[in-house]
């Protein structure tokens, strides 16, 4: 492992990611990013560290990074800071021994959205920041999101930012309301993104945690014929990925996905 690797540069802000690999040395493996949760406001890089090492332990290498919260700086810095994570794995690929070719991401909650948004709208130049490595591309090849809201302008983001404005997490990451700034969220809306040429997108969700949440992602997946789906986990609630017994039923399936897209 490879803890506080710095992968961008912002001025005097260094943003860091801890790498694992695989220890028999092969080379050209795919890599995964893993984009931790909570909220846009919380949460930090260790957060999803057993899944980032189960992740390497199948035979990816994983990078759990940190990106810059809500009370640092506003989006979209968050999602320049994911789409540098992913030019700087690239740019590096040789020495971290990956095809680069064959890069994945996985987040949960806020970090699910992110990964949505990393997926499906990687080809607008706003979301890529000048965090370095400008020449990569962060394209991913497959991507899953768990319990990330896709949608930003419609669905229950927006309803929230209306409706319960002090309460809404939106409103303090964006720093407006959907009405207040409607084009600032929908360049936050990994589902108005999505076109031809997204990557394959897995669900995961717990049973008690609002399984519908992302249908209309999927139906517009489907209508263009790329691979996405849906697993429910029984019993399961919001950020049940990062318990057992789920844990390790999560990890075997992300393994099958990223073995079969990646």
């Amino acid at each position: 492992s490879q803890l506080n690797v710095v992968y961008a540069n912002y001025g005097d802000r260094k943003l860091l990611m801890d790498v694992f690999s695989p220890i028999d040395g092969k080379q050209n493996r795919p890599a995964v990013v893993v984009v931790h949760g909570g909220g846009w406001l919380n949460g930090d890089k260790t957060k999803f560290r057993a899944l980032t090492i189960a992740l390497a332990e199948h035979g990816y290498v994983t990078a759990a990074i940190e990106y810059r919260l809500g009370e640092e700086a506003h989006f979209p810095a968050a999602i320049h800071d994911c789409n540098a994570a992913v030019r700087y794995l690239k740019a590096h690929s040789k020495r971290l021994g990956i095809d680069p070719n064959r890069i994945g991401a996985v987040g949960g909650s806020a970090g699910g959205h992110l990964v949505g948004l990393m997926a499906s709208g990687f080809k607008d130049p706003q979301l890529q920041g000048n965090g370095g490595n400008a020449k990569q591309s962060s394209k991913l090849k497959a991507a899953i999101v768990m319990a990330g809201p896709l949608q930003m302008v419609t669905g229950s983001v927006a309803e929230k930012s209306r409706n319960q404005p002090t309460q809404s997490n939106s409103n303090r990451w964006l720093g407006k309301t959907v009405d207040e700034a409607p084009d600032l969220y929908r360049l936050a809306d990994a589902y108005e993104y999505i076109d031809k040429d997204c990557p394959p997108i897995l669900f995961m969700v717990g049973e008690f945690d609002n399984p519908p949440r992302n249908q209309p992602s999927r139906d517009r997946l489907n209508a263009l014929s790329i691979r996405t789906g849906i697993n429910i986990y029984k019993d399961g609630k919001h950020g049940c990925w990062n318990q057992l017994p789920w844990f390790k039923e999560m990890v075997a399936d992300m393994d099958t996905f990223f073995q079969e897209t990646l």
